[in-house]
């Protein structure tokens, strides 16, 4: 995800047009990366009179324990051994912009002592069915239902691409990974991790949750593929750049991706990553604006003011602002040589950079949502076709003929254990642009011979949801429901229209813009989403990405949700329970965190869900480690005390939930595993990381 708060474009020009702030100040305008700094000048005070104030240095964190002596190359779940920063959360900059630690500190994480399983008990329970157990010591009898690994937001970026534009990084947008070069390799690292956990207890499937690509690209997608199925992988795109001579030393060098074991399925969402450019805006938006000079004048125009720059269409031979491969920091940056100046916010850098031909590459291609639906179908691996059917293919690309604005594709659904569990995958792009999910019906008379769509499920997925929810009632099956944004982040209105302000009354504008953002036919919002859920009572959890931290919440049975660990939902009218959102940390950023994700089923209608954090597993030295601790600094420079990893009460956990009578019963009669991975196996070491290569 990251969203790009629309929002701060007005922010940006209103200040240009005479507010007294600068950009670096407006950072928390409202975008995710807010609180971005420019490091211009850090540590400098000249001119000062009496000369500056001493540094206020971080102390050590009083829980960090010192004397706590890891094992880097040890493949074990941080129930096991974690990754922390010496210094804490805290800020690491003073208001001066001088750091406050140890400059090798900065992005350093040390292994430290694991975390157990903490128990959160907070959706409603009915009498006699209070959880009565404790994480880690469940009930004798108590049966493994479903064992997976979730991975979420790899988000793979094409540097190289005209589409990725690192100057509006300068206004505190994400459009720049300083670490992106080194994510597929640490996403590597993650699939090694649960490739050795498979081979002692057996993965149902892997669920990816969305945004595997950074801007809607071939070749990006590519990348995520090859992941899955193993293969050499670089994300070195249009001509080779041997940034430092010589196999294995750089960033961009070749690796060999290990792949899923190949007995181990898996399923995707589709993120709006995935399928908009920056997450953000759709290709044909891009597209047009970018071969219409008239148009493209006058947003310029408008962009100017902000400092910021339109994405160019990827496959140009042209990037709209270069920047160079041998001034970005995953080239630059070591942490023994670490300075702070070398992070990309520095404004003066940043800001200058201008167009340059480039070396054109077809595989930079923009894809859409039946493109995406077709590439995933077609991928090798288990289930066949990925959850998808040939028909959810050919209607996507039958709608896209009629309408190439709104393609409908992308939802599924899956049986994980017949006549026990069922998976119902949706998409929520959104294909109107911005960041955030919307889930709405196709316009009415949506095919060319004026057939209706509404109603539909091969072409309404709300159609599709109400009808998947009572299928499950009827099958008395349990539910998991997976998709890419959080309920939190559905909304009714395109984000995108918080730029109208901006276009004015430029006609030739506002009627391409108005083209390639559609307005959504009764959407439905995030509250009457989550009461569906919850009504049908056959829903468990909802495993999402999106917002890049680990975070649980307790969904009630009125559609509200609870964060806090010490509430308790009340019941619904008719026994309802509620159920759990999930959400899974990026592995773009840091703490490029994985989950793996246990269902239980205790005794008749009660069941439990346990959720383990995976760390990369990085040998000490490695290559690889400079990208971690890149992405760690980035991560301090831009927030200070970054949310990702999520409290304790939202990475290791226990979640007790409440089926039917007759999906318990069903439960009951199932043949299930006695062995509970999540009690025995992901406590214990799976093995070691192979060599890699040395920093050099």
């Amino acid at each position: 995800m990251l969203r790009w708060n629309v929002g701060f474009w007005v922010f940006a020009f209103l200040i240009a047009c005479g507010d007294d702030s600068s950009p670096a100040d407006a950072g928390d305008a409202g975008s995710e990366a807010g609180g971005d700094i420019a490091l211009d000048g850090m540590g400098e005070d000249a001119g000062e009179e009496g000369g500056p104030p001493p540094i206020d240095e971080l102390p050590v964190d009083p829980t960090f324990d010192d004397d706590y002596e890891g094992d880097r190359s040890a493949v074990v779940t941080t129930l096991v051994e974690t990754f922390a920063p010496r210094y804490g959360f805290a800020n690491y900059v003073d208001d001066r912009r001088r750091s406050r630690v140890p400059l090798e500190e900065f992005g350093a994480t040390h292994p430290q002592p694991g975390e157990p399983h903490l128990l959160r008990d907070q959706l409603a329970l009915p009498s006699g069915l209070e959880a009565a157990w404790t994480a880690g010591a469940l009930p004798a009898g108590s049966r493994s239902l479903h064992f997976s690994f979730v991975i979420g937001d790899p988000q793979f970026v094409d540097q190289e691409s005209p589409s990725q534009i690192a100057k509006n990084a300068t206004l505190g947008f994400p459009a720049v990974r300083p670490h992106g070069e080194f994510v597929p390799a640490i996403a590597d690292g993650l699939i090694r991790a649960a490739n050795l956990f498979h081979d002692r207890q057996s993965l149902d499937m892997v669920f990816a949750v969305g945004d595997q690509m950074e801007n809607a690209q071939r070749n990006e997608m590519e990348w995520f593929l090859t992941i899955l199925r193993g293969g050499e992988l670089s994300t070195d795109t249009g001509e080779r750049d041997d940034i430092i001579p010589g196999p294995n030393n750089d960033a961009y060098d070749p690796f060999m991706a290990e792949g899923l074991r190949a007995d181990v399925p898996w399923v995707s969402v589709i993120g709006n990553h995935d399928v908009l450019v920056n997450g953000n805006f759709p290709p044909g938006l891009i597209r047009e604006v970018n071969e219409s000079p008239e148009v493209l004048a006058s947003l310029d125009a408008l962009l100017s003011f902000a400092g910021a720059t339109l994405p160019g269409i990827s496959t140009a031979a042209m990037h709209p602002a270069l920047y160079a491969n041998a001034d970005r920091p995953a080239f630059l940056i070591t942490p023994s040589t670490f300075e702070l100046d070398q992070l990309p916010f520095r404004a003066n850098s940043l800001t200058r950079l201008g167009p340059g031909p480039i070396p054109a590459d077809p595989d930079r291609e923009w894809l859409d949502v039946c493109d995406v639906t077709a590439i995933t179908a077609a991928a090798e691996g288990l289930p066949p076709m990925h959850g998808y059917e040939a028909d959810d293919v050919a209607q996507c690309e039958t709608l896209r003929d009629q309408d190439p604005t709104a393609p409908a594709g992308g939802w599924f659904s899956l049986d994980l254990v017949p006549g026990a569990l069922r998976l119902i995958a949706l998409s929520l792009g959104p294909v109107e642009g911005g960041a955030e999910g919307i889930l709405a019906r196709p316009a009415d008379g949506c095919m060319a011979e004026g057939a209706p769509c509404r109603d539909n499920p091969d072409y309404d997925q709300i159609a599709f949801l109400e009808a998947e929810l009572a299928r499950a009632e009827a099958d008395e099956v349990a539910l998991i429901v997976m998709s890419h944004q959080s309920s939190e982040d559905i909304v009714i209105d395109p984000a995108l229209n918080s730029f109208l302000p901006l276009l004015g009354d430029d006609p030739g504008l506002l009627e391409v813009w108005n083209r390639w953002i559609p307005t959504p036919n009764e959407p439905m919002d995030a509250d009457e989403f989550r009461q569906r859920l919850a009504a049908s009572g056959h829903v468990i959890a909802h495993i999402a990405g999106h917002n890049h931290r680990n975070q649980i919440r307790a969904v009630c049975a009125d559609g509200s949700f609870i964060d806090e660990a010490s509430t308790r939902c009340a019941a619904g009218a008719s026994g309802e329970t509620g159920y759990w959102e999930l959400t899974t940390a990026a592995i773009v950023d840091w703490p490029h965190q994985a989950r793996f994700m246990e269902v239980v089923h205790v005794d008749g209608r009660l069941g439990g869900i346990y959720l383990t954090s995976q760390d990369p597993r990085i040998p000490g030295g490695a290559l690889l480690e400079n990208g971690r601790f890149i992405a760690r600094a980035w991560n301090v420079a831009r927030e200070g005390n970054a949310p990702n990893q999520g409290d304790d009460v939202d990475r290791n956990v226990l979640l007790p939930f409440v089926v039917p009578e007759a999906v318990g019963a069903a439960w009951d009669a199932a043949t299930l595993s006695d062995e509970i991975a999540s009690e025995t196996v992901l406590t214990e070491s799976a093995g070691t990381m192979p060599d890699l290569p040395v920093a050099p």
